[in-house]
């Protein structure tokens, strides 16, 4: 049994768990006053490397970070049975150690695997909630796009919302196929496709909502492609910035003629939904 130990500060702790469940098969947290530990447990040994490079977009310094060998002591029963499931506006998360709501029409069942999001960062939570505020608003895509898909969590949403044609692109292989698993598991394989490529770049083609939720660097770098990629009347929400990065961010898509419709706050980090505004006449 393999162990990823992260010291971090108490307002990343939610951060960087969603990150180890990436890599990990489960984790847990030690908390000790203003002290917390991150621990990540895998069967097979984790790329940590792949994990150190992740931290670099958060503030925290690699040498906080070490793989350790720890008895196999069924860690990851203990540290699922930590993991509970997240509600986010009309949607359940869970992870198959769960029973299905009995009473909740939006379920949604996500294991932790090799690619990010299994709900329980709250950015994740924010996006839902926007795009499910758009489907209240009677907003009709045509067609969406999921950049980062990571573990597809934003894909099956907008899938189950809209009943559009979904593209969920990742740059990483494994997210890829882990992304693609649960579009089955969920069943809406009719609707989503999950592809390898990198962000808007993937296609020429244009959407009518687009669902980001990275870093702020990625998302400042990204967005000529995506305003481009955004159609007239559109939405964009985007996620994974910290307050404190919201100004470069926001200058970077005005300069694209999008305009900010509503900004979502939790804890630290922020959402944005952005609109690409019909011409007036």
């Amino acid at each position: 049994m393999y162990r990823i130990r992260v010291r971090v500060p108490a307002s990343m702790q939610t951060t960087v768990e969603e990150m180890l469940l990436g890599i990990a098969d489960a984790t847990r947290v030690r908390i000790d006053r203003d002290d917390v530990e991150v621990f990540g447990y895998s069967y097979r040994r984790p790329d940590a490397s792949k994990f150190a490079a992740a931290l670099t977009g958060t503030g925290i310094h690699t040498a906080a970070c070490q793989l350790e060998t720890v008895p196999d002591d069924d860690w990851v029963s203990q540290g699922l049975a930590n993991l509970p499931c997240v509600r986010a506006g009309r949607f359940v998360l869970r992870g198959s150690h769960l029973p299905a709501p009995p009473t909740v029409r939006h379920d949604i069942c996500i294991d932790a695997g090799p690619a990010f999001g299994t709900g329980h960062h709250p950015t994740t939570a924010m996006v839902i909630e926007t795009l499910a505020g758009l489907a209240l608003r009677r907003f009709r895509p045509h067609r969406a796009l999921d950049v980062g898909t990571g573990a597809g969590v934003l894909a099956i949403v907008m899938a189950r919302l809209w009943r559009c044609p979904v593209l969920a692109v990742d740059h990483d292989p494994d997210a890829v196929a882990y992304a693609r698993e649960n579009v089955v598991r969920n069943r809406v394989t009719r609707w989503v496709d999950v592809v390898e490529a990198d962000g808007c770049n993937a296609t020429g083609d244009v959407f009518d909502v687009i669902a980001a939720n990275l870093f702020a660097a990625p998302l400042r770098v990204m967005a000529p492609q995506l305003a481009r990629s955004l159609s007239t009347g559109g939405y964009a929400a985007l996620s994974g910035l910290l307050v404190r990065q919201r100004l470069p961010v926001l200058h970077a898509y005005t300069n694209q003629s999008l305009a900010v419709r509503r900004v979502v706050r939790r804890q630290d980090w922020l959402t944005l939904l952005l609109a690409r505004s019909r011409a007036r006449r």
